[in-house]
């Protein structure tokens, strides 16, 4: 048996308007088209449709119910075909290359990238990890679309998006004397042994912490790697200070640390997104910077941070970011 999608369209509206003329108007075609279609179907089926009343339109049969009802969930099973389809051809395929500081990059970039992940598959993201100028320079260049960095002495060829804003705190073992206090200032522990997340960014931002209040830390110990720092800090070795904190409760070799914010006043860490001023932005581009926005929108990069006057003494508590 053939017939077309058409066809039974036809027919479907004739039985609706029980009338082949009502029919034709509704679609805007001949009644011949209509009448056509129905005597197709009626030939190929060798069973009558409808019976046609003169002056009174047309009614189904028994058999045009049932032939009707089967019509009908097809006629439906292609309307959600075409509209999976057009779905389909609108969805955003393609690829983005995406900067970020290096000591931010594991604890911000998959809260962004599983984001997209789930909402565009069809986006791929190549990550690059770097300081903040290579990767402000790899924006200016075109090298990478995005990145993820700091607010602070921006190329004016870019153009900043802010996310958060990271104060810095103390990172402590868990059994030093000042571990219960709930704020701590630099006067606090200046003379003692510091271990220094060794960057060039992070070196310059601590040392201006410490030049703010007239003091010189004792660097008893430095790495290039924030988790270094924190294994170094747990085992005793010293304190540190971050403006961010791991996603999740960390396991450190020896020891355990805790977090205590600084004292209002010292200059916190502006998180955000770089791309050139006069860059076109793709729509890949633009999905992923709507991404960081609904995050930052809905708290999700505050997590990231110590708030002001809360230590982070219970280490049991699920936490995000360090840096």
């Amino acid at each position: 048996m053939r017939y077309t999608l058409k066809q039974l369209t036809y027919i479907d509206v004739a039985a609706r308007h029980k009338s082949i003329t009502g029919a034709a108007k509704a679609l805007n075609i001949s009644p011949s088209s209509i009448s056509s279609a129905i005597d197709a179907i009626e030939i190929q089926t060798r069973k009558k449709l409808f019976t046609r009343h003169p002056s009174k339109g047309i009614s189904a049969t028994q058999y045009g119910h049932g032939f009707l009802s089967n019509a009908r969930q097809l006629l439906k099973a292609h309307v959600t075909f075409e509209e999976a389809v057009d779905e389909q051809a609108k969805a955003i395929n393609g690829a983005i290359r995406m900067g970020c500081f290096t000591p931010a990059a594991p604890i911000i970039l998959p809260l962004i990238t599983k984001s997209v992940a789930d909402n565009y598959p069809g986006i791929s993201i190549h990550l690059t990890e770097g300081d903040v100028r290579r990767n402000m320079q790899r924006v200016v260049d075109s090298k990478i679309d995005l990145a993820i960095g700091v607010g602070a002495n921006l190329d004016p060829c870019v153009s900043f998006v802010p996310l958060f804003v990271a104060p810095p705190h103390i990172v402590l073992p868990h059994d030093h004397p000042l571990a219960n206090r709930s704020l701590l200032s630099l006067k606090d522990v200046y003379d003692e042994p510091m271990v220094l997340l060794d960057l060039d960014e992070t070196r310059e931002y601590m040392f201006g912490l410490f030049n703010s209040e007239n003091l010189t830390p004792k660097v008893a110990f430095s790495s290039q790697t924030g988790e270094m720092v924190r294994n170094m800090v747990a085992a005793g070795l010293g304190y540190s200070v971050f403006n961010l904190r791991p996603l999740q409760k960390q396991q450190y070799t020896v020891g355990d640390i805790v977090r205590i914010p600084l004292t209002p006043g010292y200059m916190s860490v502006e998180y955000g997104i770089l791309h050139r001023n006069d860059a076109h932005l793709s729509k890949v581009d633009q999905v992923v910077i709507d991404t960081c926005l609904r995050l930052r929108d809905s708290g999700a990069f505050n997590r990231a941070v110590l708030p002001e006057g809360m230590a982070d003494i219970n280490q049991q508590q699920n936490v995000l970011i360090t840096a």
